[in-house]
């Protein structure tokens, strides 16, 4: 095996590539050959991007808790709405009571799914933030 690596190693870098050899947990070996020097560091891309995303990782844990409340007393919320619509709709005023059925349920289903419409809405922002740059050309 070490024979194989060596002539692997000479052949890359006559090429001028950068090889590297990776024992994986199942084992096996990998090898992986590149042009750029691979760094270790969280800041690679620059300290400005570093502290943007350890800045914006702080407010999401820290409005987390915030998040994991309102989730858990839109339950409660929401079953009490329903019955009173459901009370409603029982003494006939039907028009009302599957209002507020209707409404409770649609607002339980997007405070249940409001941390993955962040995330899209993250998503989004990022990719108009880097198209925007590109437009100015």
């Amino acid at each position: 095996m070490k024979k194989v690596v060596k002539q692997f190693n000479k052949k890359a870098e006559a090429k001028g590539l950068k090889a590297s050899l990776t024992t994986l947990a199942t084992g096996a070996t990998a090898i992986s050959i590149t042009d750029k020097i691979l760094t270790t560091h969280a800041y690679a891309a620059g300290p400005v991007e570093y502290v943007k995303g350890e800045a914006k990782q702080k407010v999401v844990e820290a409005f987390m808790p915030l998040v994991d409340m309102i989730q858990a007393l839109s339950y409660p919320i929401a079953l009490v709405m329903l019955t009173g619509g459901a009370l409603l709709f029982m003494i006939n005023r039907k028009d009302q009571g599957i209002s507020l059925i209707q409404n409770a349920s649609i607002g339980y289903i997007l405070v249940q799914m409001m941390p993955l419409i962040m995330q899209l809405l993250v998503g989004i922002g990022k990719s108009v933030g880097m198209v925007a740059p590109l437009l100015l050309i």
